[in-house]
């Protein structure tokens, strides 16, 4: 127990002493026969516990009095409230004192510290005495009251106790009840009148909930615990495509293929068909045995690797939730402490559901549920996503039981037609577990995840048919474990009446802030709390407007950042003592919102400066705010429908044109033209057109090379996809061009367009319609260059074949998106690499495009040094190798980098040149908010007030 809420109270008009505990900022619990003599309204004095005796006497205020027809209350509602007005009181740091109920027939341990009589030192003056023992739930059930046994420690006479009256009774961190009296049966046993049992008389509840004290009541004990916990809940996974289920073959298939090419390269000139058979099936062979014992080694097949996994995972995913955690808090670590209500369904309830509870008890309730299933719900800014961050830091942060992990997800990325556990074990594998799809198959399976999925009332448009939330319930009701859905209540409300909802859970809503949290959040957050102390009653009086805005976590943040600043808290001040209608009730909200902005761009103290202006930001963020999702490689509308996209072209051409120009030099430096320079110039000429007419695409598929992908049979699939095609690619080449050029051009596109394809095209591609448009895109130019330069040697088809690799690849890629959007499917892939980021999208976007210049660079360079019929002096050597890394990365590679350079140039100023980093500091500052891969507005109020007419 926390001794520093332990209070001596004394009562001069019945001359009596008692003992009281702290609940709130002043409020005391004592017994009510401890104040007999004393009216409600009258003033007792009570006196905080300090071990030096520092502490002196302080006049409290009676509060709260049971109405009682005789002259002393029923043992039942045997209690008071208190209430230090006095300037000199101080609340003792802490958490909030935390109720409970004892249920079920087993007794439960308990503790209490009290100012007994058998503890006095003089006439006016007693020490503690603590009371140890336990709760049994079964004496003296008939009287309404709890039966305290004393085992531990002291045992005085029945006079002895007297002075401990009014002493809390705590299991736990749960204060359940308050000592009355000793009972007749034997020294040491005591009646204690239940919280529960206050809770029910008139005004106990509504004069705590009035200084800041929420009565959420926890059980405690109740049934024994299981052996071994609640146990996992086994997931039943849909069986695996059937493209999937032929993925074994895969790698023994490509390593029979390699081997196969390698000995038709290396092996004698007259093989027979024993031979070609033979060296077939001795790679398939061997590439069987090495996946056997990548299989053996691979650490999700074993219970410790699984495990492992598991606490790799809730580690992770402990560290990204306290990330957004304090982003939605204003980067701040201070919350406000919502309360919610269990709001019962029309049947499939989950059972053990407490009425209510708390921010700080949010993972109790969760735990006693039976089944663990939970839908939180409440009006826009209600703190719902907040809440169930909070659950899963409070889970996280909980000694490692081996329960599931909770793992928070966004649902408006999901598409209702895949199945739920494809869909979320694919992000669950691309956020936190590099990619391994298989490891976290094997997680949701076993019931050692637990999906936190937040926004499902923005699966559909405002106002539409709910169609894709009716089917996303239809599929979570299907999925058995563990499981938690945020939702707006009205929405949530609305699909319940037509029977869509959430079966076999507890429903709960979070309830509007009351004005004491209100004011001691403010109070607490305020960097400079004079400003507040003068104001703090006047903002929160009732029926004023100020005090009915301010009953959100969203406008209360606002309040907290607006009032850091003078004028903000000027500004806020103004509307004290204003009667609540609607009108004033927007204009506070109006006033919060206006100042918000020139709030977080003051000067920083650290920096010292201003790092944007506030009419600037205003002006961008207005911009910005034609959707209130947007991703950095869809802003392109921003600048009109086609500024953006042919500034992205021409910035194409601009990359380009370094790299034709330096190898027209080198060609004339070694008399290469007009033959064949002027012909493998021309070879070269699809490539910058095909660039500038993708970057002014509408639909622009960002790049990306996730290596984690290879650690994954799909990769490896796609990798022998590419593989195969380079093969098929050689059969026409190698008669004509011979075996050299045929090797080097195929073996060039398998690599580039195979890994091409593994690293970085998204999954739902229709790969045959890839395979139709890539094909011939690859054999329109390795036969050209084999027609023209194969007598050159066989670097010519080294590089005609990477060449044709990535063309190809870029056709094939827009083909098969194209079909995909046509089916349904293709949409820009808004899964990166890791923990997914608005900004991933152009991260990834620039890496893939440096590193294919980096390799570009490092071809070109070795073709300008040492190819006898390109070889040049080394400065321009590497001129050219840079500028042709320049062309094949950022100029050919790197798409949506482009058109973010596009988006720049086309606004010309009206947005900043930095934008990803402008975007990056609205976030850090709480002006925007992050959902996966997307910016949004902070709040749709936010939204809605940026998108005024009458905005400057």
């Amino acid at each position: 127990m926390d001794e520093a809420r332990v209070v001596e109270v004394w009562n001069p008009a019945g001359r009596k002493s008692g003992s009281g505990y702290l609940l709130g900022d002043g409020l005391v619990l004592t017994s009510c026969h401890v104040l007999d003599g004393t009216p409600r309204g009258g003033t007792v004095e009570v006196r905080q516990l300090d071990v030096r005796g520092r502490t002196q006497w302080l006049p409290a205020d009676v509060v709260w009095l049971p109405d009682q027809a005789g002259p002393a209350p029923r043992a039942e509602a045997d209690g008071a409230l208190l209430r230090v007005t006095d300037a000199r009181w101080a609340l003792p740091p802490g958490p909030p004192v935390r109720f409970g109920r004892v249920l079920g027939p087993a007794p439960v341990a308990c503790v209490g510290l009290g100012f007994p009589y058998a503890a006095r030192r003089s006439e006016d003056e007693r020490d503690t005495m603590p009371v140890r023992g336990h709760v049994d739930p079964l004496h003296g059930m008939k009287s309404g009251l709890l039966t305290v046994h004393v085992d531990t420690g002291i045992v005085p006479e029945r006079s002895g106790w007297r002075g401990a009256s009014g002493t809390a009774v705590l299991c736990g961190p749960h204060l359940v009840a308050v000592l009355r009296a000793e009972k007749d049966v034997a020294p040491g046993v005591l009646d204690a009148v239940p919280v529960t049992a206050l809770a029910e008389l008139p005004g106990f509840r509504q004069t705590l909930e009035a200084y800041g004290v929420h009565l959420v009541v926890e059980d405690v004990g109740g049934r024994e615990p299981e052996p071994g916990g609640p146990g996992l809940v086994p997931v039943s996974m849909p069986p695996p495509a059937w493209r999937h289920q032929v993925r074994d073959v895969t790698l023994p298939a490509v390593g029979g293929a390699l081997v196969f090419l390698l000995f038709v390269r290396l092996g004698p000139g007259a093989a027979g068909l024993a031979w070609t058979i033979g060296s077939f099936f001795a790679g398939v062979a061997a590439a069987w045995s090495a996946r056997s014992m990548i299989r053996q080694r691979a650490p999700h097949r074993t219970e410790h690797g699984l495990d492992g996994a598991r606490s790799r995972l809730a580690r992770d995913v402990l560290a990204e939730v306290n990330r957004r955690r304090r982003q939605l808090l204003g980067n701040d670590r201070k919350a406000i402490n919502v309360t919610f209500t269990t709001v019962p369904q029309d049947g499939r309830n989950a059972t053990r559901a407490w009425p209510g509870g708390d921010f700080t008890g949010v993972a109790d309730y969760l735990e006693a549920l039976v089944p663990r299933r939970l839908v939180i719900t409440g009006p826009p800014g209600a703190g719902k996503t907040l809440l169930a961050y909070e659950l899963v830091h409070r889970l996280l942060s909980r000694p490692d039981t081996g329960a599931p992990v909770p793992v928070p997800v966004g649902l408006p990325g999901w598409d209702t037609t895949e199945p739920f556990a494809d869909w979320f074990t694919e992000r669950l594998a691309h956020d936190y577990l590099d990619g391994s799809d298989t490891t976290a198959r094997h997680l949701f399976a076993d019931g050692m995840v637990m999906p936190v999925l937040d926004g499902l009332d923005e699966l559909d448009p405002p106002g539409g048919v709910r169609s894709r939330a009716v089917a996303a319930l239809a599929q979570l009701n299907a999925l058995e474990g563990p499981l938690v859905v945020t939702c707006r209540s009205d929405e949530y409300e609305e699909l319940g009446r037509t029977g869509d909802r959430l079966l076999d859970c507890a429903t709960v809503r979070i309830e509007a802030v009351g004005s004491a949290d209100g004011r001691r959040y403010l109070v607490e957050r305020a960097v400079h709390q004079s400003r507040l102390r003068a104001m703090e009653e006047e903002l929160f009086t009732p029926g004023t407007a100020t005090a009915a805005a301010l009953t959100s976590p969203w406008m209360l943040t606002l309040a907290s950042l607006v009032s850091r600043s003078e004028a903000g808290a000027a500004r806020l001040g103004s509307f004290t003592g204003a009667t609540d209608t609607e009108r004033t009730r927007g204009e506070v909200r109006a006033a919060l919102l206006e100042a918000l902005i020139p709030t977080v761009c003051a000067a920083d103290p650290v920096q010292r400066r201003r790092r944007y202006e506030a009419p600037d930001v205003t002006r961008w963020l207005r911009l910005l705010a034609a959707a209130r999702d947007f991703e950095i490689h869809t802003l392109w509308p921003v600048a009109g429908p086609r500024a953006a996209r042919y500034a992205a072209a021409v910035i194409t051409l601009a990359c380009w044109l370094p790299a034709l120009a330096l190898l027209t030099l080198c060609f004339h430096h070694n008399d290469a033209l007009p033959v064949p320079g002027a012909a493998l110039l021309g070879l070269l000429a699809p490539a910058p057109v095909l660039a500038a007419w993708e970057a002014r695409a509408r639909h622009a598929q960002p790049r990306r090379m996730m290596f984690q992908r290879l650690r994954g049979r799909p990769a490896w699939k796609r990798v022998g996809l590419g593989t195969v095609l380079g093969g098929v690619l050689m059969l026409p080449l190698a008669p004509l061009f011979g075996q050299g050029f045929a090797l080097a051009a195929g073996g060039a596109f398998a690599f580039v367009f195979g890994f091409g394809l593994a690293l970085s095209v998204r999954a739902d591609i229709d790969r045959t319609a890839l395979l139709v448009a890539a094909a011939p895109t690859a054999l329109a130019i390795l036969t050209p260059a084999g027609l023209l330069a194969h007598r050159l040697g066989d670097f010519v088809g080294l590089a005609a074949g990477c060449g044709a690799g990535a063309v190809g690849l870029a056709v094939g890629v827009r083909v098969g998106l194209r079909s995909a959007r046509n089916k349904g499917g293709g949409a820009p892939d808004p899964n990166a690499p890791g923990i997914p980021t608005p900004l991933s999208p152009l991260r990834n976007d620039a890496l893939a495009g440096l590193a294919a210049g980096a390799m570009t660079t490092g071809l070109a360079l070795y073709a300008l040094l040492l190819v006898d019929w390109l070889r040049v002096p080394w400065p321009l050597a590497a001129v050219t190798a840079t500028a042709c890394g320049l062309a094949a990365g950022p100029g050919f590679v790197a798409i949506t980098t482009r058109q973010y350079l596009g988006v720049i140039a086309a606004t010309r100023g009206r947005l900043p040149w930095r934008l990803a980093a402008f975007l990056r500091w609205c976030h850090d500052r709480g002006l925007l908010r992050s959902a996966g891969t997307a910016y949004q507005l902070r709040h749709d109020e936010l939204l809605a007030w940026l998108r005024r007419d009458d905005q400057p």
